[in-house]
């Protein structure tokens, strides 16, 4: 490891960095001061050097200094890592960290070969969501579905609730938002074993997913108990959407005391 001051122009971002934040590169830029600077930490590998952390500073740094590609960024550089080290490495530091997204942080942990993070890279991804991005298929809800992953029986679980989303409401924007993903768990939670599948995609896809959302927000606001959580009052506009038209097989809602 050693200090040395680079030339902007030769920091290379690597795949487990995360896209530049205008508004954080200005923040710094608004509220920059010289004893605060810290360096930037890069891996020099293949000949050239990666930024593994401080990015946003470095780029405040070179459009304070007019854009100029030859500005002296001082920089922390650590050689001999790989590339998955480097992600790994990447994650650590940024474990916590406000500026770093959900899907931000299962990113570098799947560029870090990561088992567990693979392997939910690989559910999203087979029920026709990505990670990140902004497109109609981004998964919008990774905590809440790094969330039930994690459970017991959390693989079987959010593939059932992805594939169901996907079915109902492909390509649609907010299929797989955080309220929805919650809501499902809940409905597998106690009707796993019960309810038909078809009935199900047939029943929400008659909805658009923020609708169903909003008729969960009205449920909770008349329902003047702590134990109606967003998830439960989701899952209680769910239900009945299953049972309309339904003269068997009806589902009965599990009250929330006991959700």
């Amino acid at each position: 490891m050693s200090i040395r001051k680079i030339p902007f122009v030769q920091l290379m971002k690597a795949g487990y960095n995360r896209g530049i934040s205008r508004a954080h590169v200005n923040k710094i830029k608004r509220d920059f001061h010289e004893d605060m600077v810290q360096p930037a930490i890069v891996s020099f590998r293949d000949g050239k050097y990666w930024v593994i952390d401080h990015q946003h500073q470095s780029q405040a740094i070179y459009e304070l200094n007019g854009s100029d590609p030859d500005t002296l960024i001082t920089c922390e550089v650590k050689t001999g890592l790989t590339y998955e080290q480097e992600a790994d490495l990447y994650y650590r530091l940024n474990t916590g960290s406000k500026q770093l997204s959900s899907a931000d942080k299962i990113i570098g942990q799947v560029e870090a070969k990561d088992p567990k993070a693979l392997e939910f890279r690989d559910i999203v991804e087979t029920y026709g969501y990505v990670i990140g991005g902004s497109t109609n298929n981004t998964l919008r809800a990774v905590a809440a579905a790094w969330n039930i992953f994690n459970k017991k029986d959390g693989t079987n679980v959010l593939a059932e609730i992805l594939s169901i989303t996907n079915a109902s409401w492909p390509n649609q924007r907010d299929s797989a938002q955080a309220d929805i993903i919650r809501g499902l768990d809940m409905f597998l939670k106690h009707h796993r074993h019960e309810y038909k599948r078809q009935r199900l995609i047939k029943a929400l896809s008659q909805d658009k997913p923020q609708a169903i959302v909003k008729k969960g927000d009205t449920y909770c606001k008349q329902m003047d108990s702590k134990s109606h959580t967003k998830p439960y009052c989701v899952y209680s506009v769910i239900v009945p959407c299953y049972n309309s038209g339904l003269r068997s097989g009806r589902l009965e809602t599990v009250p929330a005391a006991f959700a």
